[in-house]
């Protein structure tokens, strides 16, 4: 194989194919795709100091939120007190070994790994000549992490958690809930600063090569990285600045999301239907489905909190399959009126899907907080693992869908245009 050739100070945009020429910019400036409007680089003041300030001060956080207690509950003269690692061994203990290893990810490892390569990244900007194929396999793993961060999932979920035991025990806030919280903010910061075109800039340096006119990478014999968002020549395979397959247009996209969508809507059935958490309260066990929570937050006066479960649990998922369905039948049999807000539509797909896990952390923190025995316990019910199985399914669906062909058909208008709008 040859060496590939990639221009770096063009770029391609990930949503419509559309090749830009990146102008110079300054701290606190964003470049958008001149054809969509798609945010493809953000520049941010001091940058390099202010992710290292971040994430170091998210580390700490999550240092002091692992080393004291979380959660304090306290009902009838009986009290207890657990820490996220209760979370998890109580979990393991009760032979929920999947559920236990989600919450794992999502809490500790998947964020750990992120930050420390994060940091190690930047650190390594001063060291480019020793460290280049570290500094490119930690820009990898930041990638591939940074859609399934979900502490900010996991608070909420903590928060719905303490609104459905308020009527049944004094629930206090531990110093580690505290910090757990600073945690989270810090580590959205963290997130908000990373962005993927800058940081492979800062890694591989730039060239001064510019696009042939103002067309699609397709049109141009040119191939966009979906990985780092390099532009290289249509005959390669493979990008030479992070090493990713690259293609056109992703293979298989349409059947590959089709049949991802199929799988989240068989596990749907079951999600809904069997109990997703089963509550013992002096030896009498009752089961709860989705809906029964939904209902049964409703009856104890929590409006704002049943209809949070309500649109998380049960519309948002239903929602995307009915949404990535629309845009996979679009890509196919376009309506060439309604591109843009086709594309928006994908874009809230894609944040919105994560946020299903509510549900899932609610069960996982009233599991590790009320085990009393017979008096009063909570465990996870057989839907949990069908639940959590829609929404993998879903954000899966989501990133194997490729955006670009629902541009395919509309681009030659949309280019011409473009092109009467800078005359």
């Amino acid at each position: 194989m040859g060496h590939t050739e990639f221009y770096e100070n063009i770029t391609t945009c990930e949503e419509c194919d559309f090749v830009n020429e990146i102008p110079p910019l300054q701290g606190g400036e964003r470049f958008r795709c001149q054809h969509c409007g798609h945010v493809l680089l953000s520049v941010h003041k001091f940058v390099s100091i202010r992710i290292m300030s971040a994430g170091l001060s998210t580390l700490l956080m999550l240092a002091l939120a692992v080393s004291f207690s979380f959660l304090g509950f306290s009902s009838n003269g009986i009290e207890r007190t657990v820490s996220l690692f209760d979370t998890l061994s109580v979990l393991l203990g009760q032979g929920y070994l999947l559920l236990g290893a989600l919450i794992s990810l999502a809490l500790f490892v998947l964020p750990a790994v992120y930050l420390f390569s994060l940091l190690f990244l930047v650190w390594s900007f001063q060291h480019q000549d020793m460290l280049g194929f570290a500094q490119r396999y930690c820009l990898r793993w930041i990638t591939v992490i940074q859609p399934w961060l979900m502490v900010d999932v996991f608070l909420v979920g903590v928060l719905v958690a303490l609104v459905k035991m308020s009527s049944l025990a004094d629930i206090s806030l531990e110093l580690s809930f505290w910090a757990f919280c600073g945690y989270v903010l810090l580590l959205l910061k963290t997130v908000s600063l990373v962005d993927k075109r800058w940081l492979w800039n800062q890694v591989a340096g730039q060239r001064q090569v510019f696009p042939k006119m103002a067309a699609t990478a397709k049109q141009q014999g040119l191939i966009g990285c979906q990985f780092c968002g390099a532009t290289v020549n249509g005959h390669d395979k493979h990008c030479d600045r992070c090493g990713h397959s690259v293609y056109s247009r992703r293979p298989k996209s349409i059947s590959t999301t089709v049949a991802l969508l199929i799988a989240s809507l068989v596990m749907y059935v079951p999600a809904n239907i069997f109990p997703i958490m089963e509550t013992t309260f002096l030896g009498n066990t009752e089961p709860s489905t989705i809906m029964g929570g939904v209902l049964l937050l409703w009856s104890l006066g929590s409006y704002p909190v049943a209809v949070i479960i309500f649109v998380a649990s049960v519309i948002i998922p239903l929602a995307k399959v009915l949404a990535l369905g629309w845009l996979c039948w679009q890509s196919c049999y376009p309506s060439r009126q309604f591109t843009e807000q086709k594309i928006k539509l994908y874009r809230i797909t894609e944040f919105v899907g994560r946020w299903s896990m509510i549900d899932v952390f609610v069960v996982a923190i009233l599991t590790s907080l009320v085990q009393m025995g017979n008096f009063m316990s909570i465990l996870p019910g057989p839907a949990v693992l069908s639940f959590t199985s829609v929404i993998v399914l879903t954000m899966l669906a989501a990133m194997t869908f490729d955006p670009r062909l629902l541009w395919d058909k509309d681009t030659v208008v949309s280019v011409s245009a473009l092109r009467e709008r800078k005359e």
